[in-house]
């Protein structure tokens, strides 16, 4: 899980247009890829995605209200 001096890299914020939606507003997007953190993040998903999907399935969340 440490990260490699050569290719680990800042997240960065970028911009990408609604156009569909009046006065075309902007969705932010933090990259991420090749962060320091991205090792720890995989392994977490690893851990806890059976988790997740054996409770999703017999679950309908309707909203986030749902969810938590």
């Amino acid at each position: 899980m440490m990260p490699k001096r050569d290719t680990v890299q800042l997240a960065y914020l970028y911009f990408i247009p609604k156009p569909h939606k009046a006065g075309t507003p902007l969705r932010p997007i933090v990259s991420s890829m090749n962060m320091p953190t991205t090792g720890i993040s995989k392994f977490l998903d690893k851990l806890i995605r059976a988790i997740f999907d054996k409770h999703a399935r017999s679950t309908t969340i309707i909203d986030g209200v749902d969810l938590i």
